[in-house]
C-alpha cells in the first residue's frame, strides 16, 4: 500500500479536526487510532516469526540490528525490520535485509502475527498497536542511564495519564512491554531503569546489550571491512568524538573555528583522524574544510566505530559504558560541565564519581590529554576497571545468545 495509514485517516475522518475537538495532541490520537483498529486483525500469532525495529524507525542500529544479525545467522526464524524511511528499506533490500514499511496495513498485519518484537527507543520504533498475549515485546533500550532522562511532554500529558486508562489503551510502559532488559545487575542501575520507565523491576533482565557482542570480536577482516566502509584512511590511530544529546537552546558548540584547526594540524602532525559522530536526533557544526577531521553521518552505527577506534572523547554520555569494555583510553570533553550539570544532570552526584578518564575543560587540554594518552590510561587502569564492572555484569560478548535462550527462543 502507497498511502500512509494516517494520510487515509485524514482523508476519511478528519483526524486533526477531530483531535482538536477532543482536546487531544494529533499524535497521540494517532496511537489511539492505530491501537483500537488493530484489533480488527486476526490475532494468529506464528511461532517463526520476529520483528524488529530501532530509532524510531530512521537507522538499522542498536541492540534490534545486533540481534536481527544474530538471528539471521543462527537460526531459521523470519525475521522482518520495521522502517518509517521507504528509502531506507530501499538500502536495506539491497543488503540481503527483510523490511517492512511502518505505516502499511501489512505493518500491523504483521505485527499481530509476531511471536516476539525487539525494540530499541520505544513503540515509536514499530507501531503502538494491541499484541496478542502470546507475544512478547521486549524493550532493549539504546543506552545506559548517566544523564537524567528528559521528561517529554507527550507522555506526560497522554501516555501517562488519564486517556490511556478511559481509551483503554495499554501503551505504557509497564504495559505495553514484557520485559526490559539491563547490562548491570547494580541494585542503584536496576531503580534508575525502573524509575525511568515506571517498570518493575522483576521485568528488568540482566543479559548484556546485543550491541556489544561485537566489541568482543577479534575478527581482523571485520575491522578491515568497517574501515573500507567508511572510506577512512590509513592512519596510525582514530579517535572518535561521541557526545551526548544536547537539546537545550543556546548550547555551546564544542568546538571554535580556530579549534577546528588546531585539531586538524595536531592530527596531520601525529598521522591521526578524528571522527565527529553526531547524535541521532542531532544536527552539529559543519567540520568541512579539515582533512583530518570527519563528520559520521547521524544513522551510523556506533558500535562499529567504537571496535575501530583507539581512544574515545566523549562527555555524559553512556557510550562510554560500551567502551570500557575494550579497555581502551576514556576522554570526557566535558566543555560545558557546569551548565549541563544544572540545566540537565546526571544519576550521580558527580560525573567524577562514574568517569574511566579524566575530565577535559579545552580543547589544548584535550590535544595535551591525547599526546599523553599512556600515561593517562596507565593512570585510570583500576578505576576504568571498576567502571567496566559498575556497568557491566557480563564480559563475554554473549548478550544475545542470553536475552534469546532467556525467551525460550533459542536452545
Amino acid at each position: 500500500m502507497k498511502l500512509k495509514i494516517l494520510d487515509i485517516i485524514l482523508k476519511k475522518i478528519k483526524i486533526i479536526k477531530l483531535a482538536k475537538v477532543l482536546r487531544l495532541n494529533p499524535h497521540f490520537f494517532f496511537d489511539l487510532v492505530i491501537f483500537h483498529f488493530s484489533k480488527l486483525f486476526r490475532a494468529n500469532v506464528n511461532d517463526n516469526l520476529i520483528v524488529l525495529g530501532a530509532a524510531n524507525g530512521k537507522a538499522f542500529i542498536g541492540n534490534p540490528k545486533y540481534l536481527y544479525n544474530f538471528l539471521k545467522k543462527n537460526t531459521n526464524y523470519k525475521l522482518l525490520w520495521l522502517s518509517k524511511s521507504k528509502a531506507q528499506i530501499k538500502n536495506l533490500k539491497q543488503k540481503g535485509i527483510n523490511c517492512i514499511y511502518a505505516y502499511s496495513l501489512d505493518a500491523i498485519r504483521t505485527l499481530r502475527k509476531a511471536r516476539a518484537v525487539f525494540v530499541s527507543h520505544g513503540w515509536g520504533d514499530i507501531l503502538p498497536i494491541k499484541f496478542p498475549p502470546r507475544t512478547v515485546v521486549i524493550q532493549t533500550w539504546h543506552g545506559g542511564f548517566i544523564k537524567v532522562k528528559g521528561k517529554n511532554p507527550y507522555v506526560t500529558r497522554y501516555i501517562n495519564s488519564k486517556w490511556t486508562t478511559l481509551t483503554r489503551t495499554n501503551i505504557r510502559y509497564k504495559q505495553f512491554f514484557n520485559f526490559a532488559i539491563s547490562s548491570s545487575s547494580e541494585p542503584k542501575l536496576l531503580k534508575i531503569t525502573a524509575d525511568v520507565f515506571k517498570f518493575p523491576i522483576e521485568k528488568i533482565l540482566v543479559t548484556g546489550y546485543p550491541r556489544n557482542d561485537i566489541l568482543f570480536s577479534d575478527d581482523s577482516e571485520l575491522i578491515k571491512k568497517i574501515i573500507s566502509n567508511y572510506n577512512l584512511p590509513d592512519v596510525d590511530r582514530i579517535l572518535l568524538y561521541a557526545p551526548t544529546y544536547r537539546e537545550l537552546d543556546g548550547t555551546r558548540d564544542p568546538f571554535s573555528k580556530e579549534d577546528l584547526v588546531k585539531i586538524n594540524k595536531f592530527c596531520k602532525e601525529t598521522n591521526s583522524i578524528l571522527l565527529i559522530k553526531a547524535h541521532i536526533n542531532e544536527i552539529i557544526i559543519n567540520f568541512e574544510g579539515h582533512e583530518n577531521i570527519r563528520l559520521i553521518g547521524k544513522e551510523s552505527d556506533i558500535q562499529e566505530l567504537l571496535l575501530i577506534s583507539d581512544i574515545l572523547i566523549s562527555d555524559y554520555s553512556s557510550v562510554m559504558c560500551d567502551y570500557v569494555l575494550l579497555s581502551r583510553p576514556i576522554l570526557l570533553y566535558t566543555y560545558d560541565y557546569d551548565d549541563y550539570i544544572t540545566n540537565r544532570g546526571i544519576y550521580y552526584d558527580n560525573l567524577e564519581e562514574i568517569a574511566p578518564g579524566p575530565l577535559i575543560y579545552s580543547v589544548d587540554e584535550l590535544l595535551n590529554a591525547i599526546s599523553n594518552i599512556n600515561e593517562i590510561k596507565n593512570k585510570y587502569r583500576v578505576k576504568s576497571a571498576k567502571v567496566r564492572d559498575f556497568f557491566n555484569k557480563y564480559k563475554d560478548g554473549n548478550a544475545s545468545e542470553r536475552l534469546l535462550k532467556y525467551l525460550k527462543l533459542i536452545e
